[in-house]
């Protein structure tokens, strides 16, 4: 059967359920599983259940009231595009864009958690930035079951969705981890890894999978000191128990419909399998945790904070005589490094893939990045080892970093927020309890402020460029904004210099002939993060 043939079914079988729903909603909707089971004989129990979930369904695809003076995407249009197999770009250019330039900014539309107001213009965006205390984040994830596949891998609560006192202790203790001077030798040591095996490879390389197990080895190392060697070794054991959990973690049918993974989780044997595997994976964190401490306790101090990996200094941090917090304990320390891998390692990966895509694509911007790369590295016929300081003198590849960033950012939105209080967003009414998240995607691709946004230009971020003309209100927000901004940003962008410069010094980069990127970047079908769709590179070797 084509895919079109499959794609043509599910969306049939979308519609047609949906419509359905309204017929049964009228008999199912008071109806407990105890009183439909005396209006059915006990080989019908499974169709019983199938009514309750579909009036279930029904409910929470209604659109609400309090919100009827904000223009909405209809919540079948929304999920009709996720089983077209759309991506999050597709819905910001074709449902999202085209109505907020209508309504201030401002669109509702159907999502994981329900209905949503998506923010999509820098005015409104600085609101909910500049104002933590009334649009919080603390129930986004705390909103679904516990025994949720997500909820068991990341927790309910971390420094990405605490508030208030309880994210300022959180956000003390991890500062002296992120804001000090990168690690960069543990960069370069696994880039070297990177570039061994890219040399192992023949012909185009598939580079999703292989930046996926190089970034998984720089969370794991400088994470908590732990060796996946994912990049040398892909069919490692932890390797592969890593990525059943984390490709299972936002599958649609179960982020929409938590009920499927908890309540009714013994129909789907598979699902039940990764759960399993889940375990495993939080009994290592926990392992590694508790050695950690024991080791910090016997250690004299002999490893530069520079190179010590963040569970380390988190660990420590809270312990001086002089700090004023807690220190955290082991399930909070679980839940940050759970949280950094989980934001760190496929975001990553994502965006150094894009960025290869867009210099493979544009043999100008890449002549240009790569003779600035050797400008600073030298020509010689061996990888060399970059400072915090070339790195920092890395101008014109950090534009195209930024550029590559605005077309692929590594969230599709912010995590989302709830609005605690009665308030307003450039003049609309958001009532108390209002899910809010801004649209990343939607804010970068939005042609009111940039122009030609669907063209690559890395120009658009030179010293008082396109960029810097969006004053006092930026619609550039990759990592969020504001106070919440993502603590990792400069780690993040620190691993991409490395890893790019070191490619460009040793490889040209060229799209294969037939490639599907040729015109465009295509992208994967993903509920929150944007990754190219099976990207090939090839990689030739200048030395």
């Amino acid at each position: 059967m084509s895919s079109n043939s499959v794609l043509s079914k599910a969306e049939t079988f979308a519609s047609s359920t949906l419509s359905q729903l309204l017929d049964y909603q009228k008999y199912a909707e008071n109806l407990s599983i105890v009183e439909l089971k005396k209006h059915v004989k006990l080989g019908h129990v499974a169709v019983a259940v199938a009514l309750l979930v579909a009036s279930s369904i029904y409910k929470s695809l209604s659109y609400p009231k309090k919100l009827a003076h904000i223009a909405h995407v209809p919540a079948r249009k929304n999920i009709r595009s996720f089983l077209k197999g759309e991506t999050n770009v597709d819905r910001a250019k074709q449902l999202f864009i085209p109505l907020c330039l209508q309504t201030k900014g401002l669109v509702a539309k159907y999502a994981q958690f329900g209905w949503e107001v998506a923010v999509i213009s820098p005015e409104s965006a600085r609101t909910v930035f500049r104002n933590p205390d009334i649009f919080q984040k603390t129930e986004s994830l705390s909103l679904l079951d516990p025994q949720t596949l997500s909820i068991r891998f990341l927790g309910s609560n971390n420094l990405a969705l605490a508030n208030g006192e309880d994210w300022k202790r959180r956000r003390k203790i991890a500062n002296p981890a992120f804001h000090r001077s990168m690690p960069v030798k543990a960069f370069v040591d696994l880039t070297g890894t990177l570039l061994q095996q890219i040399d192992t490879m023949e012909g185009a390389i598939d580079v999703q999978p292989l930046l996926q197990r190089f970034t998984l080895d720089v969370i794991g190392r400088v994470g908590f000191g732990f060796e996946f060697n994912a990049t040398s070794t892909p069919d490692g054991d932890w390797v592969h128990t890593y990525n059943e959990v984390s490709d299972n973690l936002l599958q649609f049918p179960y982020i929409f419909f938590p009920i499927l993974d908890t309540r009714f989780r013994f129909l789907f044997p598979r699902r039940m399998e990764k759960h399993a595997k889940l375990t495993v994976l939080n009994n290592l964190f926990n392992t590694v945790i508790r050695n950690k401490r024991e080791s910090l306790q016997t250690s004299k101090g002999e490893i530069e904070d520079s190179e010590k990996d963040l569970l380390s200094l988190l660990i420590e941090s809270g312990r001086g005589e002089n700090d004023k917090y807690e220190p955290l304990t082991d399930e909070e320390l679980r839940s940050e490094l759970v949280l950094f891998f989980f934001a760190g390692h496929d975001t990553t990966a994502n965006s150094l893939a894009s960025t290869l895509y867009f210099l493979a694509a544009n043999k100008a911007i890449q002549d240009k990045a790569r003779q600035e790369t050797l400008e600073l590295l030298g020509d010689e016929p061996y990888d060399a080892s970059p400072s915090n300081e070339q790195l920092k003198n890395m101008h014109y590849l950090t534009l195209v970093i930024k550029e590559s960033a605005r077309m692929s950012p590594p969230a599709s939105a912010t995590i989302h927020r709830r609005a605690v209080q009665d308030t307003e967003i450039s003049g609309l009414f958001i009532p108390k309890e209002t899910l809010v998240v801004v649209d990343i995607i939607a804010n970068h691709y939005n042609p009111a402020y940039w122009k030609d946004p669907n063209v690559f230009n890395p120009d658009r971020f030179l010293e008082g460029g396109e960029a810097d003309q969006q004053t006092p209100f930026s619609s550039y927000m990759p990592f969020g904004g504001g106070v919440r901004q993502c603590i990792g940003m400069n780690f993040s962008l620190a691993e991409q210099r490395v890893a790019l410069s070191a490619i460009l010094k040793k490889y040209e980069l060229s799209l294969p002939e037939g490639s599907i990127h040729t015109d465009n970047l295509q992208f994967g079908n993903h509920l929150f993060t944007l990754a190219p769709k099976d990207l090939a590179i090839n990689f030739t070797k200048r030395y």
